[in-house]
């Protein structure tokens, strides 16, 4: 998984939500995928990759067919959820380097059946599923997207003056997909070195784990213009900052 962060500027772009699937994988991508979530994984939150008969039957929400592979994102408790944004995320762009649709689902998935599937600690807990799997035609809905004003309060002049770094991490944020493509947040540019996203709705309760995958989103916009960076929270928000020492 050599240059990740270019692999997944790329597929950014490619990414579709995908609910009706020709097929699900094969027993070698299969073994990739698991490959890639335990390469993924934190102590904070862990990928589970399966395959189960079942496991996006009687939905609530929408319907997924076609597949019955999934990767569980498992965290120990809901204070992960910017991590397991932030995981997942990268999961999901790693699924679309392969050619992969994928579809974030907080509820639309048999939870007795991945819970059956999944070993879990006592203290841990599914938080997300993702489905996967290949189709013939990505989905003719494309969803809208927040204007760069409206994300942000920086007319275009304004926001063309910021350092190119910047510019590109708040447009990959942007595509950041969202639970019923919410996008809870505001980015707020306090200097020229930093983005702070900044949570505008609770999103059905699922802010901080969307807001993770924009977080996602913006280190590797930063990264492909050679910039790299941490994240910390201030003031109660996730902000990134930044190193430049880091980039010589």
């Amino acid at each position: 998984m050599d240059n990740s962060m270019d692999v997944w500027y790329n597929s950014i772009k490619n990414r579709v939500s995908v609910r009706k699937y020709s097929e699900g994988v094969s027993r070698e991508e299969l073994r990739t995928l698991r490959g890639a979530a335990k390469y993924m994984s934190t102590d904070e939150v862990r990928i589970v990759v399966g395959k189960r008969e079942g496991a996006f039957s009687k939905l609530i929400g929408g319907s997924v067919s076609g597949t019955d592979t999934f990767a569980a994102l498992v965290s120990r408790d809901k204070e992960s959820d910017y991590m397991v944004g932030m995981v997942g995320e990268a999961f999901v762009l790693e699924c679309t380097s392969m050619g992969l649709g994928t579809c974030w689902l907080g509820m639309s998935y048999n939870k007795s059946v991945i819970n059956a599937a999944v070993e879990r600690g006592e203290d841990e807990s599914v938080r997300c599923v993702i489905a996967i799997g290949h189709y013939d035609e990505a989905p003719r809905k494309k969803r809208t997207r927040k204007t760069i004003f409206n994300l942000t309060g920086l007319d275009d002049k304004a926001f063309r003056s910021l350092p190119d770094w910047q510019q590109t991490a708040v447009n990959c944020a942007r595509l950041a997909p969202s639970a019923l493509n919410g996008q809870p947040w505001e980015f707020d540019i306090l200097s020229n070195n930093n983005i702070q996203i900044a949570k505008i709705a609770k999103n059905f309760g699922y802010s901080e784990l969307d807001i993770g995958i924009a977080m996602l989103h913006i280190e590797v916009g930063a990264a492909h213009c050679g910039v790299l960076g941490d994240w910390e929270i201030s003031d109660g928000l996730p902000l990134f900052t930044a190193d430049y020492s880091m980039n010589e």
